[in-house]
């Protein structure tokens, strides 16, 4: 029951070591001069798409991506420069690859954890039933290990210059219309990765200019997700970065929750209405009548859809 297991811890390990292998053998001049172009890049992706053009690679906008799973280390220049260049398909996948990667080494710690405690279950006494589920966990242990195999394999070599490119990557796929890197962006902005802010305190300065426009091109493109996060944002006692920006405003609250509202699914329409009663309870009638012409203006003008779709109770905006 337990030999695939072991199988593919075996092969984990054997990963790790050629994993060790490869920093080994990759120190010396070149990757010195590898890792000078990629903190060019990394301190600003938005504006260096000249320099890694010329140093590592030749932007080629709507050019073909890499096939999935290829390593990210061997076509990272590439895509950052083509990113840089206004290629929103590569943008969206350099973020996706440097955000799998990212969470990687998180993931590793709490699979082994996993895999540690699963193993040392003694199955003595178990029902029939219960070994079927153990044995089911065993699998799904195994499915996993292969899964992490995959990202090892993607992410080998991606060290911290490339990972300290990863909040200025999702700012610019978000301005090249990415809507889940908007969403991320808007509410979390440098904060996605503060250990880059710890080092780069000024991309709050870049978060403010940004955020601005990114509101009005989502609302222009209808995205719910904008909508949402305003609705929060705008709420008295938001703790959010974005409402920090914007400032509390119970009207604008009003209004972007109005507008939320008018596009939910029934299901949670009456929890909606509630919040807006308890809201409009501090407005006064005539704000609460231009806010409410405003919401079915702008939802008869551009929104689609339901904005309870993509947007469920604990969505996460940041989830790639």
């Amino acid at each position: 029951m337990k030999r695939s297991l072991w199988i593919g811890a075996g092969l984990i390990a054997v990963a790790a070591a050629v994993t060790g292998a490869y920093y080994a053998g990759r120190a010396g001049a070149d990757a010195a001069r590898r890792d000078l172009r990629i903190q060019a890049l990394a301190e600003d992706p938005a504006v260096a798409g000249d320099a890694a053009a010329t140093a590592a690679a030749v932007p080629v906008k709507g050019g073909a991506l890499p096939a999935p799973g290829t390593p990210l280390k061997d076509n990272f220049a590439r895509l950052q420069a083509s990113a840089n260049a206004g290629d929103a398909a590569a943008a969206t996948r350099l973020v996706r690859d440097l955000d799998r990667c990212n969470r990687l080494r998180s993931s590793q710690w709490r699979n082994a954890g996993a895999t540690e405690e699963l193993t040392r279950r003694s199955t003595e006494g178990m029902s029939a039933a219960q070994l079927r589920t153990y044995q089911a966990l065993l699998d799904a242990m195994e499915l996993r290990q292969q899964r992490a195999q995959q990202e090892q394999a993607m992410c080998a070599g991606v060290g911290d210059a490339m990972l300290a490119s990863l909040v200025g990557n999702i700012a610019q796929a978000a301005r090249l219309g990415d809507e889940q890197a908007r969403a991320c962006y808007l509410e979390r902005g440098p904060l996605y990765d503060a250990r880059s802010l710890i080092r780069r305190p000024d991309a709050l300065r870049g978060y403010r200019a940004a955020a601005t426009q990114l509101v009005e091109a989502g609302l222009a493109a209808g995205d719910w997700r904008v909508v949402d996060l305003l609705q929060q944002a705008y709420e008295p006692g938001s703790t959010s970065l974005l409402g920090g920006l914007l400032g509390a405003d119970p009207v604008q609250h009003y209004r972007y929750l109005k507008l939320y509202r008018l596009g939910a699914e029934s299901h949670r329409a009456q929890q909606l209405d509630q919040q807006l009663a308890a809201v409009a309870a501090g407005l006064a009638p005539a704000q609460i009548a231009e806010a409410d012409a405003w919401a079915q203006n702008t939802l008869d003008a551009g929104f689609k859809g339901r904005s309870t779709d993509g947007t469920p109770p604990g969505w996460e905006a940041c989830d790639f």
